[in-house]
């Protein structure tokens, strides 16, 4: 199954306030009473000087009643304002049926049923982590990886998915090692252990926390706003993503297959200044995976902050990778594999907790 299935498997903008990169704009129907009451309480006259005293002292007072908190994110982290959105897919999204029926022949019980989900505020990386981001991390550390330790990674040739010895992080799709022209690549042939031993590295380093998204974050940042297939709408080109453009979505035009991985900041990033979230690597979530765990969750009504089930045998992947079909990146798109598992279309991003 693990050789066959990656393959076979094959708003914010509409809100009263902005938050990027940790700067916050407080909204003015806040600011302005805050202010006329200084002024009337201190029969302050207009004056240049005294509004822009007020609107200081206006800012203070806001912040002071912890309606809102200024928080530095790291650089490229972007803050996400939680709210609520249906997760999953519509019983008539093309790709969705396609996607239950090879699972069946697994024996696995697959679902993208739809059901509401509600997210407090978090932090995501504009990108996936990149090859000279993972080799900081090796070298602070000297980690080795899954591949490392367990003999290679898995790469796609003509002969389908093969295990390929000595292949691990520092290698390409093709199992070569990598140039350094790649190293704004996302790193590949990577587990969710090693995505896991990242973060933690990142964590300890920095005195803050950071981990993996929730399946629910993935998909909700991933759609930033949007309830179509993809958050480019009903069609993904391979202009707008990097998959195996051989196979578009829904009997659109073909597009080029780029057999590789593309720089993190390709494309043109969603609504919410996040790049490749479909296509290029699929990136590994913190939960495990329930394949009816939708269904569950739907009879629980709203649920608030889903981290998946407690416990399971396989970590959850979201986005599609370079060698998927369009189908396979769709927003609600779920795909899975062992803790350990590793292959030349997985990687990952990070998720800030302030």
């Amino acid at each position: 199954m693990k050789s066959m299935t990656m393959r076979s498997r094959a708003s914010l903008m509409g809100g009263t306030r902005r938050f990027e990169d940790g700067i916050v704009a407080v909204p003015m129907y806040r600011v302005v009473p805050l202010l006329l009451s200084w002024l009337r309480l201190t029969q302050r006259r207009w004056s240049v000087a005294v509004i822009a005293q007020a609107l200081v002292l206006s800012g203070v007072m806001l912040f002071s009643a912890t309606l809102y908190a200024v928080v530095p994110a790291p650089n490229n982290f972007v803050l996400i304002r939680g709210g609520e959105f249906t997760m999953g897919s519509p019983e008539s999204e093309v790709g969705r049926d396609a996607a239950k029926a090879v699972y069946k022949q697994f024996g696995i019980d697959y679902s993208e049923t739809q059901h509401q989900v509600r997210l407090s505020n978090f932090y995501i990386s504009k990108y996936s982590v990149t090859v000279s981001e993972f080799r900081s991390f090796v070298e602070a550390t000297g980690y080795r990886t899954d591949a490392e330790k367990g003999g290679g990674s898995w790469i796609w040739n003509d002969s389908g998915a093969v295990k390929k010895a000595g292949v691990n992080w520092r290698h390409g799709v093709s199992g070569s090692v990598r140039p350094a022209s790649e190293d704004n690549h996302p790193v590949i042939h990577v587990s969710w252990n090693d995505a896991v031993a990242y973060g933690e590295w990142m964590s300890k380093k920095s005195g803050k926390t950071y981990r993996l998204p929730t399946e629910a974050e993935r998909e909700y940042a991933c759609r930033a706003g949007t309830t179509t297939p993809f958050n480019t709408g009903n069609n993904l080109t391979t202009d707008q993503a990097n998959y195996d453009g051989n196979y578009p979505y829904n009997g659109n035009p073909k597009g080029v297959y780029r057999l590789n991985t593309v720089p993190v900041n390709s494309f043109s990033p969603n609504v919410w200044g996040l790049y490749t979230m479909h296509g290029n690597v699929a990136e590994w979530c913190s939960d495990w995976f329930g394949g009816r765990y939708y269904d569950e969750c739907k009879e629980s009504g709203t649920v608030s902050n889903p981290a998946g089930p407690a416990t399971g045998s396989y970590r959850v992947l979201r986005g599609g990778s370079w060698l998927n079909y369009a189908g396979d990146c769709r927003s609600a798109f779920r795909n899975f594999y062992t803790p350990d598992y590793r292959r030349d279309g997985i990687g990952f991003r990070l998720v800030f907790v302030p």
